[in-house]
């Protein structure tokens, strides 16, 4: 049996409610066989800012000299510096939608049909999103002139083929990232090395260095501006941790009657080695070992997953469009604790 029209619009809203509730749509149906980036980082690691406006921290660059070896009765010498730098990231905003008209059958037959109808709709909208975020949440915008697409991992967490904190301006931002720029403050770097082969004495090696050397303790205590509790993850395409496995197995004698006994269980120092698909595309197969107390997807409080209520399209009054609407960037407040190593 139907509904009266002047219904309609509430059954979607509810319908909509009620299956968001139940979860009904964790299951993302696309080529992609995992949305890494979606679930580590839009779903487990975000902070919420409050305001519209930049989200600012501060960085302190360097200190302030003034230490020195003195002699009795030698006259004081001062001098000021201002090595604080404010890093600031804006607000950037992704849009989804679908529509319906009034006139549909599924309307017409009411009941299952109405909720089967609305599933469909939202899982549609919701691929749309979540594919457009994952992309977002591993890349970057391309140049500094692009001033809607959110920052993501590629725009922190940048690639050279000199080991060490060598990570600096991504491309096609010479004002640097969060407005500091590497060539003016060379400590404001990820560390980046390069590999030839996934083996010991290569990756796995330059794996343990960049470890040793992101470890930053000041002598003094003092608050930081940290993003999260979570501390690390590592993340990598196919090819990389496929070896990876293979290198774990040939290093173990204990394997059992099971030929792939250590897929999915490779970690280095207890930190699981995690696939992420959409890395497979990168030909520098990259390995991205983030510190995830100092870098975060920023969300505005109340726009990570704003979904509207049913409203007319203009000039056609028997159509209705729902809105998702999530307002974010990329923050990373200590770039030196990020590591990129790549082919």
């Amino acid at each position: 049996m139907g509904i009266p029209f002047s219904d309609i619009d509430d059954a979607v809203l509810l319908t909509q409610e009620k299956l968001i509730a139940r979860g009904a749509f964790v299951d993302m149906q696309t080529d992609l066989i995992d949305y890494t980036a979606v679930r580590e980082m839009w779903k487990g690691r975000t902070k919420e800012f409050e305001g519209g406006n930049d989200w600012r921290f501060d960085v302190m660059m360097d200190h302030n000299h003034s230490a020195r070896v003195v002699g009795l009765y030698e006259s004081d010498g001062s001098s000021l510096t201002d090595n604080m730098k404010d890093g600031k990231v804006g607000p950037r905003h992704i849009n989804a939608h679908y529509i319906y008209d009034q006139h549909e059958p599924a309307f017409q037959r009411g009941g299952l049909a109405i909720v089967n109808y609305v599933r469909k709709k939202y899982v549609g909208m919701m691929i749309s999103f979540y594919s457009l975020l994952e992309e977002i949440l591993w890349g970057k915008p391309t140049d500094s002139s692009d001033a809607k697409t959110p920052f993501g991992v590629e725009y922190w967490v940048t690639k050279s083929a000199t080991e060490g904190l060598y990570g600096g301006d991504p491309t096609g931002f010479t004002d640097g990232r969060a407005g500091i720029s590497t060539n003016n403050y060379a400590r404001f770097a990820n560390y980046t090395a390069q590999y030839a082969d996934i083996t010991t004495t290569d990756l796995i090696r330059k794996m343990r260095r960049a470890h040793r050397n992101t470890q930053f303790r000041s002598p003094v205590q003092h608050a930081t501006p940290m993003l999260g509790n979570m501390r690390n993850g590592i993340y990598t395409g196919d090819a990389v941790i496929g070896l990876m496995e293979e290198e774990l197995e040939t290093n173990n004698m204990n394997l059992g009657n099971d030929v792939a006994s250590k897929d999915g269980k490779t970690l280095f120092k207890s930190t699981p080695i995690q696939y992420a698909p959409y890395l497979n595309d990168d030909s520098s197969d990259p390995v991205y070992m983030l510190d995830w107390k100092y870098l975060a997807v920023g969300v505005l409080a109340g726009w990570q997953n704003q979904l509207s209520a049913p409203y007319m399209v203009p000039g056609k009054h028997n159509v209705r469009r729902v809105d998702l609407d999530a307002t974010l960037n990329m923050v990373c407040t200590d770039p030196r604790r990020q590591t990129v190593i790549s082919k």
